[in-house]
């Protein structure tokens, strides 16, 4: 899928840019934004549920079409859609504030001010992103037609009371029939970068991660890539299934039998054990690797990732 985004800049220049998001690196986000407390083995069931249910709305004709597929009249629930739309809106801004911004992690607004022991109860943005030098936050949208009005989008992404260094107002749009976004940057503040924060949330994030390192229901090996050193995890459905039926009060559905034929892999950072532990800093650098094109591998900033059997 290609793109098409409207960049407008704190100064309020506006550029049309294109960018290639593949299903893979579409999964990925879509299981990850917005996902209040750290991934871990126990969620996958959710996270795959979660795809299987919305497969209608992922149909690779479509989708390499610039655009998500309508399920058929008999499967059709607008309620749903609606849904589908702003997990979609989620997903897209999580991918375009690595892409645009270069952030290297992005966590739920809430989990952030749960974390700084903040109240729940005002309006708030969805997404922070910490990048090398700067925080932001996001407020981001999943239309089925219009973009909506981008004034009240750039002001709610000014709410939530954490500081920040500038706002995005990040708005996807005309999902079903060509998908573009708007990708505003309305405010720049001068704040102090919270590192102490950084650290306690990815602490958490990789640390959920690290249950994939168990070699009682995974099987994994050390790769490299790009000149760094990563973990593949295989997710057999014969291993997996053991982290259900024997510590998980659910069992797995048979279609988990797919997972022998496409050979899933979650990708993690060689060190996770050490992010698990310190998290990372804010002069870690975004991994660089060109995933774009490839449909079988997908790594984002955060060094986590996805691979499929070609």
């Amino acid at each position: 899928m290609n793109i098409s985004v409207e960049y407008r800049d704190n100064s309020g220049t506006t550029s049309t840019h294109s960018y290639a998001l593949t299903r893979l690196a579409f999964a990925k986000h879509l299981a990850i934004a917005g996902q209040r407390y750290a991934p871990a083995p126990q969620k996958l069931m959710r996270t795959i549920a979660m795809f299987f249910h919305y497969s209608y709305y992922l149909q690779r004709q479509d989708f390499y079409n610039d655009k998500f597929s309508v399920p058929p009249p008999q499967l059709y629930d607008p309620t749903e859609k609606g849904q589908f739309s702003s997990l979609a809106g989620k997903a897209i801004a999580d991918f375009l504030s690595k892409r645009i911004d270069g952030s290297l992690y992005t966590v739920n607004y809430e989990a952030a001010m749960m974390l700084l022991n903040m109240p729940l109860n005002a309006g708030r943005p969805d997404l922070i992103a910490y990048t090398q030098n700067s925080m932001f936050a996001i407020e981001a949208k999943g239309y089925s037609r219009g973009c909506g009005n981008m004034t009240t989008h750039k002001n709610q992404s000014t709410t939530g009371g954490i500081p920040v260094n500038y706002t995005v107002a990040c708005v996807s749009y005309n999902l079903y029939n060509q998908v573009k976004c708007k990708y505003h940057d309305p405010y720049n503040d001068n704040v102090p970068y919270d590192f102490k924060g950084l650290k306690k949330l990815t602490r958490n994030y990789y640390s959920g991660l690290v249950g994939f390192l168990n070699e009682k229901y995974f099987d994994y090996q050390k790769i490299e890539l790009n000149r760094e050193s990563f973990y593949t995890v295989e997710l057999s459905f014969r291993k997996f299934k053991k982290v259900f039926m024997a510590e998980f009060p659910f069992l797995p559905f048979h279609f988990f039998e797919l997972f022998d034929f496409h050979k899933p892999q979650i990708i993690l950072p060689s060190n996770i054990r050490e992010l698990a532990k310190n998290g990372i800093s804010k002069d870690t650098k975004p991994f660089d690797f060109e995933n774009s094109k490839q449909e079988n591998i997908y790594i984002d900033n955060d060094r986590v990732g996805l691979r499929f059997r070609e």
